[in-house]
């Protein structure tokens, strides 16, 4: 978190210097980076942690936007559709994320994602209750969250 801070001041001094318009923040976050990525083995292992942090953040940005565009499609694929075509349910998904940040975010990632919406949370916080729009097969919905977005989630996170 200090080192973000400091990517931040950074990318405010860069701006400063400049017109101060959304690209220089941009540029100074990005020249901040670079200097922290010239000097992390100096500067510690948080700084060396905080480096291959942001890439791992924009790989999640990445990859969420691509889920949330292809869920999208299904939605609108299944307006179309004959409802009979439809197989909702709820999945109980064993979580691999054991602190209240990590249940909330993806949970909260889960919800913004069409078509899904999360429905309960088991007394030990270890199973999520997750309900579908279309559940083809319920041991394939678990393999896709735990090898899709709470796996990458966890990397940002941890």
């Amino acid at each position: 978190m200090t080192y973000f801070l400091i990517n931040i001041l950074l990318a405010f001094l860069w701006a400063s210097f400049q017109a101060f318009r959304p690209l220089d923040m941009l540029t100074g976050f990005a020249l901040g980076y670079g200097i922290i990525w010239l000097t992390r083995a100096w500067l510690g292992e948080d700084a060396a942690r905080y480096v291959w942090r942001i890439p791992r953040f924009l790989f999640f940005l990445g990859y969420y936007f691509v889920e949330l565009f292809t869920s999208t499609l299904v939605v609108v694929r299944a307006l179309f559709q004959s409802q009979s075509a439809l197989r909702p349910g709820i999945v109980g998904y064993p979580l691999e994320a054991r602190t209240e940040l990590e249940i909330v975010l993806l949970n909260n990632l889960l919800v913004l994602t069409p078509g899904t919406l999360g429905v309960a949370l088991s007394e030990d916080r270890r199973t999520l209750y997750i309900h579908f729009l279309y559940v083809p097969d319920a041991e394939l919905v678990r393999q896709r969250i735990r090898n899709g977005l709470e796996k990458r989630l966890l990397e940002v996170l941890r």
